[in-house]
């Protein structure tokens, strides 16, 4: 054993040099992690663009770029035209809006990549500096990275996933006696609140932080003026945090408008708010982090850590009520899990004395080799061929909607019409707006805080051909109908001498309604909508 370590000594000693810099880390493999699960397991672009909803978000960045201005009203549907709009998202609405006016769908898909990328290294860094163990580390990172692509989706939600993670990150620092988190949260808790309404988040995070230190100080027999000490600098935090949040273009508005659709039940109905499927693959990786996390908390209860177990309780609640939850589970579940695995190896493999001393020697070295510093080269070239592969629309890089999601062959049809008003659902909704926007309103599409629950209803009783679904079209004009072939409201339409049909394909059918039928829309208030 000791004639090992002699050799391997001076490999180790040449990692100051700088090819020894340039070699590949965990930290690069991290990084291009996702882009391989995404492109080399999952659909690539297909699945980033499954959901409608980044169609509108793409126009309304481009609405802001040529109107030099901030929206406040609704101008993409013919059901609530002028009726006021939280556009709550619009700071990456701006961004992407303009780098797909340069690159495209492309763009919008490489970026979003990078993100992910983002998202890997800053989760597995956070597990490292929690663990101290770069192995156990990169294994729960692998999980939980995988576990979030049941969400991986081309909209503002996976920027705001690195906010989530920055503050993870300030909120060690803060725990260590940094003082430089009480500056930094602030900032970064004002721009998120123009890019996601998760910035709400942010102050609850620490909440969560405050209560665990006051328990772990309470276990341990600590006084209330010491547990008051400890928390303070968390509930300063929390409060500016809430200020800094109204740096909004909406103010206070905001924050009640968001507390106000949650309570209305609109998300009942919505997809992403409904819990996980355990059939679909990244259910495995969910389940695996969930039993790893629920050792993990009863590990730390054995040894008294209250560190973080209160947080991932609560997140572990919500991820199985929503689908949208489940990459926070895992970005809060990682860093324990990966501290109870290096305990264990730790404890575990000291009793196989052998072994124990070629695990700690390789884990040795990996430590060492890991904390030099390196360039990144490996990352530089993956971000290249990833932007060549965009580029020249590689297959599974081209730059489009999901072609099984949505009704791409029946969009030239549509153009052509002399329709304006097109009833489809809010998913096809949102990808109508990308498609055919301004020439063409939709009846809804996703901004379901806009529609209100009356009329997200009226939506799938048309659909399904409830038995007022004539008089509920007639009230708006609608003039055109795209929907799937098996839906009831195809049947009816088929039969009706109103509705002559465009085109048909199997996916996706197009009905007009014929001119005798047209009227002019009735959109004062109606209860019976």
């Amino acid at each position: 054993m000791q004639a090992t370590v002699q050799t391997w000594n001076p490999a180790i000693e040449s990692t100051g040099k700088w090819y020894a810099r340039c070699m590949p880390s965990l930290i690069d493999l991290a990084f291009l992690l996702p882009a391989f699960f995404l492109f080399g397991r999952l659909s690539g672009t297909k699945i980033l663009f499954t959901d409608g909803d980044t169609g509108w978000h793409i126009r309304t960045g481009e609405w802001i770029l040529s109107h030099r201005a901030i929206p406040t009203e609704d101008f993409f549907s013919f059901t609530r035209p002028g009726h006021p709009w939280f556009a709550w998202e619009w700071g990456w609405d701006l961004l992407f809006g303009a780098i797909h006016k340069f690159w495209g769908l492309e763009g919008v898909a490489f970026v979003n990549v990078l993100i992910l990328g983002i998202f890997a290294v800053l989760l597995y860094k956070l597990a490292l500096r929690v663990s101290g163990n770069e192995l156990a580390s990169f294994f729960v990172t692998t999980i939980a990275v995988c576990a979030s692509s049941v969400h991986w989706l081309a909209r503002p939600h996976l920027l705001s996933w690195l906010f989530f993670l920055l503050f993870l990150h300030l909120i060690h620092d803060l725990q260590e006696g940094r003082r430089r988190p009480l500056y930094l949260m602030p900032i970064l808790a004002a721009i998120w609140a123009n890019v996601h309404p998760s910035f709400l988040l942010s102050p609850l995070l620490l909440l969560l932080t405050a209560s665990e230190e006051a328990l772990q100080l309470f276990i341990n027999g600590g006084t209330w003026v010491a547990i008051h000490k400890k928390c303070r600098p968390f509930l300063w935090a929390m409060a500016s945090c809430l200020l800094a949040t109204l740096l909004n273009p909406y103010s206070w508005r905001l924050h009640w408008h968001i507390v106000a659709v949650l309570n209305s039940g609109i998300v009942n109905g919505i997809q992403e708010y409904q819990p996980l499927n355990f059939h679909n693959p990244p259910g495995g990786f969910f389940e695996c982090m969930l039993v790893l996390a629920a050792a993990a908390v009863f590990w730390s209860f054995q040894t008294r850590a209250m560190d973080s177990t209160i947080s991932v309780l609560f997140w572990a609640h919500l991820a199985l009520l929503s689908v949208r939850n489940v990459p926070l589970f895992v970005m809060v579940a990682a860093p324990i899990i990966a501290k109870m695995l290096n305990h264990l190896t730790v404890t575990t493999i000291s009793r196989l004395k052998p072994v124990g001393e070629i695990v700690s020697q390789i884990s040795h070295d990996i430590r060492f080799f890991e904390r030099q510093r390196h360039i990144h080269v490996l990352s530089a070239l993956g971000v290249l061929m990833l932007a060549g592969l965009f580029a020249f629309g590689a297959p599974g890089f081209a730059g489009q909607f999901n072609p099984y999601a949505f009704p791409a062959p029946a969009v030239p049809v549509v153009a052509a019409s002399n329709a304006h008003r097109i009833f489809a659902t809010d998913q096809w909704g949102g990808y109508l707006i990308y498609r055919l926007y301004p020439a063409k309103r939709v009846f809804i599409d996703g901004r379901a805080d806009i529609f209100g629950s009356e009329l997200m209803k009226a939506a799938i009783d048309i659909q399904n051909a409830r038995y007022d679904w004539k008089r509920r079209l007639d009230r708006f004009a609608v003039d055109m109908v795209i929907i799937q072939p098996d839906a009831p409201l195809a049947s009816a339409l088929k039969v009706s001498p109103d509705w002559t049909t465009l085109f048909d394909d199997g996916k996706a059918i197009v009905f007009q309604a014929k001119l005798s039928r047209m009227q002019k829309p009735d959109l004062r208030t109606d209860r019976r909508t």
